[in-house]
């Protein structure tokens, strides 16, 4: 029995019916709540951290002075994120103290930087 014109016919078919196939997503509707504050971002405050002094926007401080100045940045703007950079060669310790200030102001939202400073 010779099969391979029946193989041709059954390729042809199936190349037909993939084709005139049409493929649907299904999805749900769904009815999504509207933000509030459209545009408005969070504050961001940058603080750099490396072995001799800290940066706090540009303005360098002391460690003392670190967290009244967070805590009067807080305060006015409640939606406070930081951003902590730290240099690669600052000792553990002292990003440790620079955490307990921050924590001490009350900001929860903190960013830390990854990438090295040189």
């Amino acid at each position: 029995m010779n099969i391979t014109s029946m193989i041709d016919v059954i390729f042809i078919l199936l190349i037909f019916f993939m084709i005139s196939t049409q493929f649907k997503k299904n999805s749900l509707p769904l009815d999504l709540p509207h933000s509030q504050n459209k545009g408005q971002q969070d504050t961001v405050l940058v603080l750099s951290v490396n072995q001799e002094e800290l940066e706090l926007d540009g303005k360098i401080i002391s460690l003392e002075e670190l967290e009244p100045q967070l805590k009067a940045h807080y305060e006015g703007d409640p939606e406070l994120t930081l951003s902590l950079e730290c240099h690669k060669e600052t000792q553990f310790q002292r990003v440790v103290d620079v955490l307990g200030r921050i924590q001490g102001a009350g900001i929860s939202k903190i960013g830390i930087v990854h990438e090295t400073m040189d």
